[in-house]
Parts: structure tokens; C-alpha cells; sequence
């Protein structure tokens, strides 16, 4: 365990996870943004974005996310010419997965609103958009919430597959540590410790989130 000690050890670990976590904060707003956008052309009336919503939720979920980011590393720079960063690529990568399970998400959890609330709300002049803002997506974020947040824990350990094209995250850098220091048990150990540490925590943040935002609710139902 001494070499869990060493300055270099620890900060080749401390940047890894901070990659780590860059990656999944911005796979989560990339998700959330793609989700929010799929999941309202997908309920949409009109039938082009239902069908490019559906398109693009079932590809992506129905393909593993490594064959994904192997696509967008190195057969997309062949297709169209542009080359990317490993690090953009794999951004990109997670944030179109995250988005096509936060579709579902979403959709669901608008169309959980109650029926009689959105009629109220048409009965009182509202129009359809400020329907939405005012009345479904408050409700429908307090709904979501539980599942958004095992989304985002899922994405912690998903960002260890971006070190397949060369992203140095938390798990490559701990295979370089074990290359040059022959040191496995460790620090994969460690990295373990860390990613527990990460999701742990991500699941206070929502769960203290989740009983912020449903304390009025409680309120208002008894």
C-alpha cells in the first residue's frame, strides 16, 4: 500500500478523476439537452421528428457504447474527413447515449402528469407551450429525478470505457500506474475506492435533491 503514498501515484489518480468526472458532468447536460429535445419531437404531432426521435433513441440504445465510441473515433474521421479529439469524441459519445435513455426518461415521466391538470390548465387560457413549462416539466422533473440520478452514477463508470480511444480518465491512468509500477492489487483497489466514492456520492446529491423537490408536494397533498 506505500505506493498509494506516492506524490506521483496520486496525482497521475487525481487527474484521471478529474477527466472522469469532467466527462460524465458533461455527458449529463449533453444528455439531458438531447433527451429533453428527443423526448418532445418524439410525443410531437408531427410525424418527421417522431420518426427521427425514434431513429435516434432506438440506435443508440439498441448498439453498445463502445461499438459507438469506436465509430465516432475512427470510422467517422474516414466518413467525413474531420478528426476530433479523443476527449470531444468521447464527450460527444456518452452525451448521444445519455440522451437516448434520458428520451425515455422524459417522455415518460411527462406523460405521468396527470390528464386533469393539463386540461385545467388549457381551461385557464394557458397555451400549449407555456402548458409545458408552467405545468409538465415541474411535475415531470420531481418524477424523473430518481432515474436521471441512476443515470448520471451510470455514466461514472461508463466513462471508464473512454479509455478504449486513448482518453486518459481515471482507469487508464491507473493501467499506466500498474505498467511502470507493477502494483495491481493497489491500485485497482483505489480505483475501485474512487469510483464508489464518486457514485455514493452522486447518490446523496440526488437523493437530498429528490426530497428537496417533493417536500412542497408532500406539503401541498396533505
Amino acid at each position: 500500500m506505500e505506493i498509494l503514498l506516492n506524490p506521483d501515484v496520486l496525482n497521475s489518480l487525481w487527474l484521471g478523476t478529474r477527466i472522469t468526472l469532467a466527462l460524465t458532468l458533461l455527458a449529463s447536460v449533453g444528455g439531458l439537452a438531447l433527451g429533453l429535445v428527443a423526448a418532445l419531437a418524439k410525443i410531437s404531432r408531427l410525424w418527421p421528428l417522431r420518426f427521427l426521435a425514434v431513429a435516434y433513441i432506438e440506435v443508440f440504445r439498441g448498439t453498445p457504447l463502445l461499438v459507438q465510441l469506436f465509430f465516432l473515433y475512427f470510422a467517422l474521421p474516414q466518413l467525413t474527413g474531420v478528426t476530433l479529439p479523443a476527449f470531444t469524441t468521447a464527450a460527444i459519445g456518452l452525451s448521444l447515449f445519455a440522451g437516448a435513455y434520458t428520451a425515455e426518461i422524459v417522455r415518460g415521466s411527462l406523460n405521468a402528469v396527470a390528464p386533469g391538470q393539463l386540461e385545467a390548465a388549457t381551461a385557464l387560457g394557458l397555451k400549449p407551450f407555456q402548458v409545458l413549462i408552467d405545468v409538465q416539466l415541474p411535475q415531470a422533473t420531481r418524477i424523473a429525478l430518481p432515474a436521471l440520478g441512476n443515470q448520471f452514477i451510470g455514466l461514472i463508470k461508463d466513462s471508464s470505457l473512454a479509455s478504449v480511444i486513448t482518453v486518459t480518465e481515471l482507469l487508464l491512468s491507473t493501467r499506466g500506474l500498474v505498467a511502470v509500477t507493477f502494483q495491481p492489487v493497489a491500485l485497482y483497489a483505489a480505483t475501485g475506492l474512487i469510483y464508489f466514492l464518486l457514485s455514493n456520492a452522486a447518490s446523496r446529491v440526488f437523493a437530498g435533491l429528490e426530497h428537496r423537490l417533493n417536500r412542497p408536494y408532500r406539503t401541498a397533498t396533505r
